[in-house]
């Protein structure tokens, strides 16, 4: 477990902010489907479709998202380099949380790769993929790597200016200082982050 690659000062940033990016979209996700699973999150009367119908799209893309974390296609950002790049002194702390999703990687990419983005026509293939996403081992390391996670980048989010102070600089160049996932580097007067 570490590093898959190398990266510059400025490559690790730039792969850091796509991950900040990538977490807000998986809280999100998250969000929706934990509510629309205990019935928190209502659908209007005339929804076109069933609160379980949009449960499962939505849980679809969520799954497909937080398969990214771990892809290792040379074209994806792989979640783990930049964190190992910028936060070196949680070294410990980063590959635990690592493994944690690597443990998930299998399950996750056959769902992702057959159902959620690339979606193979087998019908066959879609019914394994699901099955194997819910059975019960899977289920729960799912559940620990998705905490984990999100714990190591809340952690690594209260540091990120202390360890990359040139950050907001980025952020505010990409065009990015607007976005919700950068509250706690460009806080709203008047809004407690």
């Amino acid at each position: 477990m570490g590093r898959k690659a190398v990266l510059s000062r400025q490559e690790a940033i730039e792969e850091y902010i796509l991950l900040r990016l990538r977490t807000e979209d998986i809280k999100r996700l998250g969000f929706l489907v934990e509510g629309l699973y205990d019935g928190k999150v209502r659908l209007p009367d005339d929804s076109p479709f069933s609160r379980a119908d949009l449960k499962d799209t939505v849980r679809t893309a969520y799954y497909g998202w937080l398969a990214t974390l771990t892809d290792d296609d040379d074209r994806a950002v792989y979640a783990f380099d930049s964190l190992f790049a910028l936060f070196p002194e949680r070294r410990a702390r980063i590959i635990k949380v690592q493994v944690g999703c690597e443990v998930c990687h299998p399950v996750l990419q056959q769902f992702r790769n057959t159902v959620a983005f690339h979606n193979r026509a087998d019908v066959t293939a879609h019914i394994k993929a699901r099955r194997a996403l819910i059975a019960e081992d899977a289920s729960m390391e799912l559940a620990f790597a998705k905490k984990d996670f999100l714990q190591l980048m809340q952690e690594l989010t209260a540091e990120e200016l202390e360890r990359v102070p040139e950050l907001p600089n980025v952020i505010t160049s990409m065009g990015l200082s607007h976005h919700p996932a950068f509250a706690n580097v460009f806080p709203k007067p008047g809004v407690p982050f």
